[in-house]
């Protein structure tokens, strides 16, 4: 197995993405560098101009940024919290932006990859996303299972989160 030596958190744009700036904070202290790349629809929930002045962590928000060009290390991708839409476009291969692209690769590479949905009960008990969440599931992808918050499925705890992803660099 490749040595991991970095965490990749893609943050796509559900109502939970208000406690990115906690599990940034928590990933921090697995002492990792932590890269944070958000999706389109997540610069409508988080501003990364916020996000810069988190201590932690680098932004990247392009293809070209040298960390993805030149320096890239294998490690454990979370994507947290993650949309109907982003569940589903990594389940089908779909890699059309920076942050599904970069999912991509790391299920081909092998790498570790922890996703916790964040979606509207309708949307979670549509058929694509069970039969998305299992095919991630049958090629080794950890997906947390969401919690019921008034009437929106939240991502799992951060505390959940941060736990998958201890639990896979541990192996």
């Amino acid at each position: 197995m490749t040595e991991l030596k970095a965490v990749y958190l893609v943050v796509s744009g559900a109502s939970s993405a208000r406690c990115v700036p906690d599990l940034l904070h928590q990933l921090a202290r697995i002492d990792f560098p932590l890269y944070t790349i958000l999706t389109d629809n997540a610069h409508n929930l988080i501003s990364p101009y916020n996000l810069v002045d988190l201590q932690g962590h680098t932004l990247i928000d392009s293809y070209f940024d040298p960390i993805l060009v030149e320096e890239r290390s294998a490690g454990v991708v979370v994507v947290a919290p993650a949309t109907f839409n982003t569940v589903n476009k990594i389940s089908q291969g779909i890699a059309d932006t920076l942050a599904h692209s970069l999912v991509a690769e790391a299920i081909g590479a092998g790498w570790p990859v922890v996703v916790a949905p964040s979606m509207n009960p309708a949307l979670f008990a549509h058929p694509r996303t069970g039969q998305s969440i299992n095919n991630l599931r049958a090629w080794g992808v950890t997906v947390l299972e969401p919690t019921l918050d008034e009437e929106l499925l939240m991502m799992a705890s951060v505390e959940e989160v941060v736990e998958a992803v201890e639990e896979r660099i541990a192996g």
